[in-house]
């Protein structure tokens, strides 16, 4: 499953299009807990470079997130667009009644456009697709990319270093059933031998395949 599909079937051509696109994209970015998309405020956005955003994780601990171009981009067209019911609402993200959204909005919006995407991926059907997903997505492909474990850490929000150590785990798990799927076909004649774990050109498949998705990045003119 690719939560890059979601983004497509997402209309930016509607307030709200344009709204869940930028919330997407932040989750995306960001990896966040939906609570802290919940709790962000504008004054927590800088949208100029170097683009970044303020979190306020579990034990109302602060950390920075760097934001993509994009991000940058998609907030900006949402904020245009934002209508608050209160004038004097922080909240960066707001319901169809212009109040701050809940973490049941943000799943509902989720679930929505998860479904409509199972139109060109059929197997989101057999998977719970919800905010956590693209928490799971974000700290996988930062695995993936060859990033510190103490960098994924703290960029994820995680207070021990072995929730994130969960994914290098997952990410090897993964690799390990490519290799045992991808071994060469047996020859009548002559008995191949299996490859070795070590063997570099086969390592060198393996992270070259598992990078390929880090670079699935969703593009601006979604």
């Amino acid at each position: 499953m690719s939560i890059i599909t979601i983004f497509d079937f997402v209309d930016i051509k509607t307030r709200r299009g344009i709204r869940d696109k930028a919330l997407l994209f932040t989750l995306y970015n960001t990896g966040a807990r939906v609570e802290e998309i919940v709790d962000l405020s504008i004054s927590d956005l800088r949208l100029i470079p170097p683009g970044q955003v303020k979190l306020l994780g579990k034990g109302r601990k602060q950390r920075a997130c760097p934001l993509w171009p994009e991000t940058m981009d998609a907030l900006k067209d949402y904020l245009q667009n934002r209508s608050p019911k209160n004038r004097n609402t922080e909240s960066v993200f707001l319901n169809a009644n212009g109040t701050p959204i809940t973490r049941f909005g943000i799943a509902y919006i989720i679930t929505k456009h998860a479904e409509k995407a199972t139109v060109r991926c059929p197997t989101l059907n057999q998977k719970t697709v919800g905010p956590h997903t693209f928490r799971h997505s974000t700290a996988m492909h930062l695995i993936q990319a060859g990033n510190d474990i103490n960098m994924v850490r703290l960029w994820i929000g995680h207070a021990d270093i072995n929730t994130t150590h969960m994914y290098v785990e997952i990410d090897m798990e993964m690799k390990q059933k490519i290799l045992n799927t991808s071994r060469p076909p047996q020859s009548h004649k002559k008995k191949t031998k299996s490859p070795k774990w070590k063997d570099p050109d086969i390592l060198k498949w393996l992270d070259d395949l598992t990078k390929r998705s880090v670079n699935e990045r969703p593009s601006a003119s979604m």
